[in-house]
């Protein structure tokens, strides 16, 4: 019986290596084909512009492809064979052309590392100057959705300009989100006008921050507040970031690697894209924290 079984196992090792050697030729054939379509849309900016023009499911007729690429029909025939070689896209019945299954899911991805790489390069020193390790790994994913940003840095003229700059905007928001891991008495004088004007906030404070918060202000106020139109969540531990998101803006700032604070520059966006980024960082983070009531 030993023996049947161990004979057993051999032969079924020998035909899973078998199985293996097929398997790793299929992924080495498959890597080969992925470098293909992405060496497809990113060394041509016809062929990108015509499977971006059918994203979504759109279909469109060569003359209509041609007007909204801004090229010739030839070119754009030609471009398209190419596609439609790689599975990219493909003709209906009535010869409209729209992309596959496969052309939509790469072209989607396509843009998100065309986006991802515009938003880390325009902004290159802000991002390597700081510590990312508490952005979680689905919203390091999405970093693309800051592409459309600007870095605010102070001058010997405004040592603080991105503060200078959150007082301004925090003044026409109607909806107020902020983790704080710093304290600074100025903001809790802008937080304390906002609950006067009846809008929505709700912050997140470590400990040492929340402490700090109700010796600078009015506990009564504050306590009012808590039962109107602010909420405070506590949170052990304390994120390496800052972040502000409004119903028009999200302002982002970094510790550096060497654990300070960097005073002197916040990432600022009005994007739909960064807004909804930061609300997802935001409720990424209450669920690790505790409401405060006081």
């Amino acid at each position: 019986m030993v023996s049947r079984r161990t004979g057993l196992h051999r032969a079924d090792t020998q035909l899973s290596q078998k199985e293996w050697k097929v398997n790793n030729s299929n992924s080495e054939t498959k890597s080969i084909e992925v470098e293909q379509i992405l060496r497809l849309l990113s060394c041509s900016d016809l062929r990108n512009n015509l499977a971006q023009a059918l994203r979504n499911g759109k279909k469109m007729t060569l003359s209509e492809l041609s007007e909204s690429v801004g090229a010739s029909s030839p070119a754009c025939v030609h471009a398209l064979r190419e596609l439609t070689k790689e599975h990219v896209t493909h003709q209906d019945e009535k010869r409209n052309y729209l992309l596959t299954s496969i052309g939509e899911i790469v072209t989607r991805k396509f843009t998100e590392i065309n986006a991802t790489i515009t938003a880390l390069l325009q902004h290159r020193e802000f991002w390597l100057d700081h510590d990312l390790n508490d952005i979680p790994e689905h919203l390091l994913d999405k970093i693309g959705y800051l592409a459309d940003s600007a870095v605010l840095t102070s001058t010997p003229e405004d040592l603080l300009k991105s503060f200078s700059a959150l007082f301004t905007l925090l003044q026409n928001s109607n909806q107020v989100r902020a983790i704080s891991p710093i304290f600074a008495e100025e903001m809790t004088a802008q937080f304390a006008k906002l609950i006067e004007k009846n809008v929505d906030i709700e912050l997140i404070f470590t400990p040492a921050v929340l402490d700090a918060t109700l010796e600078s202000g009015d506990r009564e106020e504050l306590a009012g507040a808590l039962k109107k139109n602010l909420k405070i969540f506590k949170i052990e531990s304390q994120p390496n970031f800052a972040l502000t998101v409004t119903d028009y803006f999200v302002m982002l700032a970094f510790f550096r690697p060497d654990g300070s604070f960097d005073w002197s520059n916040a990432l600022l966006s009005y994007s739909p894209d960064a807004l909804e980024w930061g609300r997802e960082l935001f409720a990424y983070y209450v669920e690790k924290t505790e409401p405060v009531s006081l």
